[in-house]
């Protein structure tokens, strides 16, 4: 890869998913960032490809300390958004790692998603301010309660064998809003919206 890659971005939606195809991870807010290291020297784009400005160029030095190889490339947030509400540095900001897009010179681009995760949880030696987002699967009844009381609005589900599209808006990444409603379940949906709610089942 030689040219800057853009971020994949997730499709809003009001769905509700009991597909056990689908992973399920907080949606970060912050600065939307692809980090790329090249033999020991790291590179920060910004959401439109063009390189950060200087108060983000750092975080490129962070997660080049964090990782376990010489050729990677990284999609992930710059945030202020902590895992827990009882985190002791909630201002402490950190590199939120989502996906891996490249390793070793080798794109992962067309590889599945599940296998993109291994893959960047194997290469990715976490600490304070690099970590690598959480992402489940079905249930996720408690992981959504958790997520709304720790201070997040969405929640992306993403499924399993997607393909990573660069710079594109796809339905395999849906962007949901975070609303726990006590209806025998935990149900995405917003609140005083009409909108059908998309069900996707096994």
């Amino acid at each position: 890869m030689t040219e800057p890659l853009l971020p994949q971005q997730p499709t809003p939606a009001r769905a509700d998913i009991a597909s056990v195809e689908w992973l399920f991870e907080p949606f970060w807010p912050g600065d939307r960032l692809i980090v790329r290291i090249v033999d020991g020297a790291a590179s920060v784009t910004d959401l439109s490809g063009e390189p950060v400005g200087t108060e983000l160029r750092d975080v490129g030095e962070l997660v080049r300390a964090a990782v376990r190889a010489e050729r990677v490339t990284v999609d992930g947030v710059w945030t202020a958004q902590s895992f827990r509400a009882t985190d002791a540095d909630a201002d402490q900001r950190a590199f939120v790692a989502v996906d891996l897009l490249e390793l070793e010179g080798e794109s992962l681009l067309d590889v599945p998603l599940q296998e993109r995760r291994r893959l960047l949880e194997s290469v990715i030696d976490e600490r304070v301010q690099v970590v690598v987002s959480p992402a489940v699967k079905q249930p996720i009844g408690g992981w959504l309660l958790g997520w709304r009381e720790n201070g997040f609005t969405h929640y992306v589900a993403k499924h399993q064998n997607a393909r990573y599209a660069a710079g594109e808006r796809t339905e395999d990444w849906l962007k949901i809003d975070l609303h726990v409603a006590p209806t025998g379940g935990f149900v995405a949906r917003l609140v005083g919206s009409r909108d059908r709610v998309r069900r996707i089942r096994d």
